[in-house]
């Protein structure tokens, strides 16, 4: 498998993007797409970040998640999605549209036993796009369990700030 360093020099326009103590997350143009690539700070975090394809893989079936377009031997690379985080444009306009469609995805992912966690706050792991289509990401932390808890971890989120 291809690793990150060596399909790097072909991605143009590559610029970092953010990351956490994990992984890191570039931007980049690859084959005439802008793709996002997640690569691991250190080796030690390499195979959560190819577990994170492998999930998308499923995911991707039922259209959640960002369209996974390579798994490489130390990175993921997945389309680039323009937009902002839910938090952030989440108001009494448009909150009807929004949480209906990141319930719907919950219920998806709890079908498929997939447990993404952090859906009780999903602040930084849902982009919004221009058309206000709901975009799950970050799945580094989820899981297959035979309990998902998607759903209720969402609805603890509606109940929380009493949308």
């Amino acid at each position: 498998m291809v690793k990150f360093v060596e399909i790097k020099e072909k991605v143009k326009n590559l610029e970092k993007m953010g990351g956490g103590w994990r992984s890191v997350v570039y931007r980049g143009d690859l084959d005439g797409k802008t793709l996002s690539f997640k690569v691991p700070l250190k080796d030690i975090h390499r195979h959560s970040i190819l577990k994170e394809g492998k999930i998308l893989q499923i995911v991707n079936r039922e259209g959640v998640g960002g369209k996974l377009y390579m798994i490489g031997g130390d990175f993921i690379a997945y389309e680039y999605i323009d937009g902002k985080h839910l938090i952030d444009i989440l108001n009494h306009e448009n909150k009807e549209h929004l949480l209906k469609q990141l319930i719907q995805q919950a219920k998806i992912l709890d079908r498929l036993k997939i447990n993404k966690e952090e859906m009780h706050r999903p602040y930084k792991n849902v982009l919004v796009d221009k058309e206000l289509k709901l975009h799950l990401i970050d799945f580094e932390r989820a899981k297959p369990t035979l309990r998902p808890k998607n759903l209720s971890q969402v609805m603890q989120f509606v109940k929380r700030y009493n949308f």
